[in-house]
């Protein structure tokens, strides 16, 4: 059995806050759910299982009430990046996915739009990935993980975590 310990803070580039800071209650609405993308990279030897990674979306309304929609995501792509090297620090070669929502999920989230604005305005939401480690990395090592979301086709990526550290005790 092993244990996953977070060992570090959430990072969160600026632009990306300044990104789900922007959003407001339209635009959920407008999503085109064919055109939503997640990329997740992890720091060898580490590999995703790439079955039942969802997109999660919380909502947090007034009086305390919260709501979760979970999506299923497929992979349409995955590759080995080489470890990027700077003055600062010493990269790691990543594993990176790329997803897209299933069939299904695209339906969902399609009607989950239409309910959208019945429900009122949420007090606050986030979006986050839920996702297993088909190869987990040796004991005391530690796993780095990016997890980038983007809403259409002409959008860059933006990071939900950056630089995630997690360390492997087992």
């Amino acid at each position: 059995m092993s244990l996953l310990t977070l060992t570090s803070c959430t990072s969160v580039p600026l632009t990306s806050m300044i990104k789900m800071a922007s959003l407001d209650d339209d635009d959920i609405t407008v999503i085109n759910a064919s055109e939503v993308r997640v990329r997740l990279s992890l720091t060898e030897p580490a590999e995703l299982e790439t079955k039942d990674v969802k997109l999660v979306l919380k909502f947090e309304h007034l009086g305390d009430t919260k709501t979760e929609y979970e999506y299923l995501l497929e992979v349409i792509d995955s590759n080995k990046v080489d470890a990027a090297e700077s003055w600062f620090t010493s990269g790691s070669v990543k594993h990176q996915y790329k997803f897209k929502f299933s069939r299904l999920s695209q339906l969902e989230f399609n009607k989950f739009q239409k309910a959208y604005l019945k429900q009122g305005k949420p007090k606050r939401y986030n979006w986050t990935v839920y996702y297993h480690l088909k190869q987990l990395p040796y004991q005391g090592e530690d796993l780095t993980i990016d997890m980038e979301l983007k809403f259409s086709a002409q959008e860059d990526f933006f990071y939900l975590l950056k630089n995630r550290q997690i360390s492997i005790d087992k």
